[in-house]
């Protein structure tokens, strides 16, 4: 019987610690440092959370772009054109996780 509370007691502080990760990942924050064409660098306020990743998909600036590159505080990132173009430098972006549902631009 002890040992059935003890699984029921770990398996839900399992279930509300990653619960509390996936609402602690906030919107990583920072300034427009270049815009090159349709690449777009963003230097954060800190380290990247763990969603910016080379390749990923993210929410920034209204658009859903890839990121290209990850370089300590420094992502990159790939918008339309378009966008990149309205893109200026020292510029505030809040970059966040991208929902997977979005729709995406044609």
């Amino acid at each position: 019987m002890l040992a059935k509370a003890m699984r029921i007691a770990a398996a839900t502080l399992a279930v509300l610690s990653v619960a509390a990760m996936a609402f602690a990942a906030g919107p990583a924050k920072g300034k427009v440092t270049k815009v090159d064409g349709e690449q777009v660098t963003v230097t954060l306020e800190g380290a990247p959370p763990a969603f910016v990743k080379k390749g990923a998909s993210v929410s920034a600036a209204g658009g859903s772009p890839k990121v290209v590159a990850v370089q300590g505080n420094e992502v990159t990132l790939k918008f339309g054109k378009a966008k990149a173009e309205k893109m200026k430098v020292d510029s505030p972006v809040s970059i966040t996780e991208c929902e997977g549902d979005e729709l995406q631009g044609c």
